[in-house]
């Protein structure tokens, strides 16, 4: 893939990520922090965020500020199931 496809490709994804996902997934975890079960409707769009992730796999690899952002999604869904879990088990 050529220079400026990639920069426009990660400028669409970091654009989506940072507008659309992220304050999404940042109101789930404050949702679990509070003590509350995830609903279905969360579970089911931190599971299409980490399809979409892994689908993307070669690209982000090749994009150092998408690296970065599969980071903080891996790092966020991780601690938003382990505190989901903890809420589950409390529940």
């Amino acid at each position: 893939m050529d220079h400026n496809a990639e920069l426009g490709i990660s400028e669409v994804l970091i654009g989506r990520f940072e507008h659309d996902r992220l304050p999404r997934i940042l109101k789930i975890k404050e949702h679990v922090d509070q003590g509350h079960l995830l609903q279905e409707t969360q579970i089911l769009f931190l599971q299409q965020v980490l399809e979409d992730a892994q689908k993307n796999q070669g690209l982000v690899d090749s994009i150092p500020a998408c690296r970065d952002l599969f980071a903080q999604v891996v790092h966020l869904y991780h601690e938003i199931t382990e505190k989901a879990l903890e809420n589950e088990s409390k529940g």
